[in-house]
């Protein structure tokens, strides 16, 4: 009797030590920091105005034909079961984006908007919030953006969507733009890729073109400007071949999974990140979420990594933290802070 006593006694304890184990795994993975490349603060304005709603890729998805006398929204080309809504207010989409980040340990997120809101939200999260700003509009000329940069007030070119106007990036008009940036070190985060679904005919402005998101547009960006630290946005989503040719021929290139990685259909972004992977880019694939209006979408994004069946856990550690670190040249002081590192030691 007392020997079976003890057996128990030992099951119970080999039971708990092996949840104890569990649980600190658990723990350590969702300590490990993220960086995302790719938010947005804009006014809910900008993204269908008032309450709307998402449908994540991980659902059956189907995109419908509209007819085109009928009236056309975002919500009558996606309907899922459980869609993910978005802030209630411009106040509520920052409060509520901090707090995923908090939530998901995103350490940094590059932060693209309008100059007043990028800078609210830096106040609101200094440690976090990387500033941003697109010169794809012009309406600040070269030497402006030379004094915003000089004086602190963005760090980073994005989200720079010269595809939204109906313009190559090889356009004469934004010469001047990627001049600076070369020549003043800027990272540029480039627009290419899809839209919003239905482009055009939903929230999209009327000028977008498909045609302006093929990768090989960027080339003699690349060429006449050797030195310039750019990623592309979307991985030009779905020319995905001519980003493969990119990659390869353009080692400065990176590219970033945002908004594919929760809006397309899971099956076809794991298709067209393992066809990444397997050209050998693994260390040139960033994180980004596209947060826009609807903050839950960036934990769906960091899922869809997460759950990646056919990435190891180094390659997922790549995408979620390393090789943008490796972009933005992180110092090794900074890397050591993100990862909760002080005096060579893990703080809790």
């Amino acid at each position: 009797m007392f020997g079976s006593i003890v057996i128990k006694i030992l099951s119970l304890l080999a039971i708990a030590l092996a949840a104890a184990v569990y649980l600190q795994a658990q723990k350590r993975t969702v300590q490990l920091p993220i960086i995302d490349m790719h938010i947005h603060a804009e006014p809910l304005s900008e993204f269908g105005g008032g309450e709307t709603s998402v449908c994540i890729g991980d659902e059956s998805k189907v995109f419908r034909a509209i007819d085109p006398k009928l009236p056309l929204g975002l919500k009558d080309l996606m309907k899922c079961r459980n869609p993910i809504k978005s802030s209630a207010t411009n106040e509520q989409l920052l409060t509520e984006t901090l707090d995923m980040f908090a939530r998901l340990n995103i350490r940094r997120a590059v932060t693209a908007g309008p100059l007043d809101l990028v800078s609210k939200w830096y106040a609101a999260s200094p440690q976090r919030v990387i500033k941003a700003l697109s010169f794809a509009d012009r309406d600040r000329t070269p030497a402006e953006f030379r004094r915003l940069f000089s004086e602190g007030k963005f760090s980073v070119f994005a989200e720079v969507g010269m595809q939204y106007r109906g313009l190559s990036p090889d356009d004469e008009l934004y010469e001047p733009y990627f001049a600076l940036a070369e020549e003043l070190d800027i990272p540029i985060g480039l627009h290419m890729g899809e839209g919003p679904p239905g482009g055009i005919y939903t929230v999209g402005p009327p000028t977008y073109l498909v045609a302006m998101g093929r990768p090989l547009l960027l080339e003699k960006v690349l060429v006449r400007h050797p030195n310039l630290r750019v990623y592309v946005m979307h991985y030009g989503s779905p020319f995905v071949d001519e980003m493969i040719a990119m990659l390869f021929s353009h080692p400065n290139l990176y590219v970033d999974i945002a908004c594919n990685n929760w809006l397309s259909p899971r099956k076809q972004f794991y298709e067209h990140l393992r066809k990444l992977v397997d050209a050998g880019f693994e260390k040139r694939i960033m994180f980004g979420s596209d947060q826009m209006a609807w903050p839950g979408t960036i934990s769906k994004a960091v899922e869809a990594v997460s759950r990646a069946p056919f990435l190891t856990r180094s390659q997922k550690r790549d995408i979620l933290y390393d090789n943008a670190a490796r972009f933005l040249r992180l110092s090794k002081q900074e890397i050591a802070s993100d990862h909760g590192i002080r005096n060579g030691k893990v703080s809790e």
